[in-house]
């Protein structure tokens, strides 16, 4: 296996992004493809809510890493405030991106979490240079 930058900075991604909560690493390929879609979504719970925000945000992982397409989906919990989750995920492209918002874990996540988060979420997509 010819090991180049993209292949190191996905090695070295999967090391970085090992799951806080998990402990697991979830790069399914060597490859970042260069059509990928890599973002950061953050979500902020209110502090009264931080172990129910947690379970939803929980009830995605495992079966988000089955999804055709996902490389990566980690989800952290912030050390200094255990109110602030975020999400670091690689998809193989947009279709593989835009499907997962069709699942049916994502589509009951707004009720899982209606009146328990604040705002200051957000997402930021992200490109690997080169």
């Amino acid at each position: 296996m010819k090991i180049n930058r993209r292949t190191l900075l996905t090695s070295g991604t999967a090391l970085a992004g090992l799951s806080v909560l998990h402990g697991e690493s979830t790069v399914q390929g060597a490859e970042v493809p260069k059509d990928a879609v890599i973002l950061t979504a953050m979500v902020k719970a209110k502090p009264d809510q931080v172990e129910a925000v947690k379970d939803a945000l929980m009830s995605l992982v495992e079966p988000t890493r089955k999804e055709p397409g996902c490389l990566c989906y980690n989800l952290h919990q912030s050390k200094a405030d255990p109110t602030q989750f975020m999400f670091y995920e690689q998809w193989a492209n947009k279709d593989a991106f835009d499907a997962h918002g069709q699942t049916p874990h994502m589509k009951v996540l707004s009720e899982k979490l209606k009146g328990k988060t604040d705002k200051g979420g957000g997402v930021v997509f992200y490109e690997l240079l080169e």
